[in-house]
């Protein structure tokens, strides 16, 4: 919001229950989805939800980014796993340059498809010691890719059902 701006008024109560029941049902079905493809880590594809409507505001122009920064954020926390894994403590040195690296290129605006918010978030949320103990990163990735296909395809065939519905009432 900028300097002067009207804060934006609130929302009345039935459209926040209207928005309420939406999310509720738009995650049951991703539920559904990944009980049925076997995905095992569903939080890697709700931070796709939660990132994808809190801080892309559900532009779909930014979903590229988004996988692709998650996809990235991911395989780096993987490479700490390997690492470690691999070589002990010593085995985390490959990661540690990539993560220095990548917040390098953050802070310069290079890479932005690959290295930028997305790929913070998931190198940070992944790197957390009890996930990297017991984590499949093949499993996360692919949650990651459903995820984005499911809730970006959701978003986008919802914004073609209203803009239809407009032509037809205009």
């Amino acid at each position: 919001m900028t300097a002067g701006a009207a804060p934006a008024p609130p929302l009345t109560i039935a459209l926040a229950a209207g928005i309420t029941l939406g999310v509720v049902v738009l995650i049951a079905g991703f539920l559904v989805l990944g009980a049925a493809l076997g995905l095992a880590p569903l939080y890697a594809g709700f931070l796709i939800l939660w990132y994808f409507g809190n801080i892309d505001m559900l532009d779909d122009k930014a979903l590229p980014a988004l996988c692709v920064g998650a996809l990235a954020g991911t395989a780096t926390a993987w490479l700490l796993q390997a690492g470690v894994v691999a070589a002990g403590a010593v085995g985390a040195i490959p990661a540690l340059a990539v993560i220095v690296a990548a917040i390098f290129c953050q802070l310069l605006g290079w890479l932005p498809l690959v290295i930028n918010r997305a790929y913070m978030l998931y190198v940070t949320v992944l790197a957390a010691p009890l996930l990297q103990q017991h984590e499949r990163f093949d499993r996360v990735l692919l949650t990651i890719v459903v995820a984005t296909v499911y809730f970006g395809g959701v978003v986008l065939a919802g914004r073609r059902i209203v803009a239809m519905r407009r032509g037809a009432g205009a």
